[in-house]
Parts: C-alpha cells; structure tokens; sequence
C-alpha cells in the first residue's frame, strides 16, 4: 500500500508540469468473475471516480478508485443492550470490493467526436465482508447499533482493456466539443491469490474454507445461538469490467 501511495505521488508530480487536460471521470461498473471464481462469486455491481492529465500526445495518465458491492443478505435477529433490555432489528451482512489504481491510456484518434482507446491499470483491491446490526430507531441507519468486519483481504492486480468515448456534441450539437464524453469500456483484470465471503453455497461449487457464524439471542427461549452468515473462499483474482460512464475534460492555461 505504501508503495502504490508514493507511485501515485510521483506519478502525479511528474505529469503536472507537462499537461494542461485534467480529465474527471465517474463509471458505472459491472464486474464479472471468470476462470475459477465464477462458481464462487457473484457478479458485482459499483461505480468508480477518477482524475487524469491528458497530454497533448494521445496519452492519459491518472489515479482511479472503486466500490463494488457482490451480495448482501439481511436476516431479523435479537439484538441484546447492556442493560439487559432486547429489541428485534435487522442484521445485514454485505460483501464489498474496493479499488485504487493507476492508469493510462492511449487514444487512437485523438480529438475526434469518435474515440477508441486502449488502457492498463495496476493497483490493489480489497475484499471485506462487514456484519451491520442496524439501529431500529434510525430511519436511514446512518449510526448502526453494531458493526463487525467477518473478512478482509487483499492483493494486487492488473487490468488491460480498450473503450471508446463518444463527445456529448455527437448527439448535442449545440454543446462544446472536447468538453463531456461519454465512455464504454471493458477490462480483463488479474490479481493474486486473495480470500473472500460469500453469503450463499450453491450446488457444484467447491467446498468453502471454512463457515462463518455470528451469535445472537433467542428471546423466546433465552438461549444464545449461532446463526449462519456466509462462506469463506480462496482463489485468485480474475475478473472481467464492464463501464458505462461519463468524462468531463477542463482546460487550465
């Protein structure tokens, strides 16, 4: 992590005093998993932001970062306080993938209302599976009553693939060129060998490494029981990244 903290720095300085583009980008994201991970992972579904210098030269270099959500399951349990007084409430348990990364791209018909493009990115991504108890007196449950991390891991990983942008002024003709951009693009991304939950167990999957419990109460009978919250698996990372996006491109003299 440090490593990748003091590349980005030094990536950032180094393209400051050359470029003149700040490129701000936002994705919707539909990742995949393929080769040994589809049996035991979900599709999962985020966004990412990112900032780029766009040089003069066909060339992009920037930083990315990432959320994806692969599942989540929500059961009603018993909920103990202190003070020994017990309340029904919502236990949501919610697998999650985030990102940082470095990327580039190079543009293949730069300043065209039609772009493609190839990019690469390196970075590294977290797998964490969180057990939420929500608080039944808080509407939107922005202040849980208890909040638990079952699993966390993580792993490099790097990612090659090729879009297309298509200037806003295509099908706007009013607006500015080379200003927005909508942007399509699709990513095969590899990774290290890495650990991660998921909530269900579906026939012909491989047996998980191991099952995980939370403990709760049973108000009828008083008796503290294990209730079952998902499965453990190891495998490396291989995924496929669809993106539907937007890009705001401004100018600074």
């Amino acid at each position: 992590m440090k490593t990748l903290r003091i590349l980005s720095i030094l990536m950032l300085a180094a393209i400051n005093g050359f470029a003149q583009t700040w490129e701000f980008g936002s994705d919707f994201n539909l990742a995949q998993p393929v080769g040994g991970m589809t049996r035991t992972m979900n599709n999962a579904f985020g966004m990412s932001i990112g900032v780029a210098k766009k040089f003069k030269s066909p060339f992009a270099l920037g930083i990315e970062a990432g959320f994806a959500n692969y599942g989540s399951q929500t059961s009603r349990q018993a909920y103990t306080f202190d003070d020994g007084s017990v309340t029904e409430t919502d236990v949501v348990v919610s697998n999650e993938i985030y990102t940082l990364q470095l990327t580039g791209k190079y543009f293949l018909r730069n300043n065209k209302n039609i772009n493609p493009y190839i990019s690469g990115k390196a970075g590294i991504t977290w797998f964490n599976t969180t057990l939420t108890i929500e608080d039944p007196e808080d509407e939107f449950s922005c202040h849980p009553l208890e909040s638990d991390m079952l699993s966390r891991d993580k792993t490099y990983l790097v990612s090659g693939g090729a879009g297309v942008r298509v200037d806003f002024n295509t099908f706007f003709k009013k607006m500015e060129t080379q200003r927005f951009y909508f942007d399509l693009s699709v990513h095969s991304t590899q990774g290290g060998t890495v650990r991660y939950m998921n909530s269900e167990m579906d026939p012909g999957q491989p047996m998980p490494d191991k099952d995980v419990t939370a403990k709760f109460l049973n108000t009828q009978t008083q008796v503290i029981h294990e209730h079952h919250v998902g499965y453990v698996y190891t495998s490396l990372m291989n995924m496929v990244d669809y993106r539907l996006g937007v890009v705001f491109r401004m100018d600074f003299k």
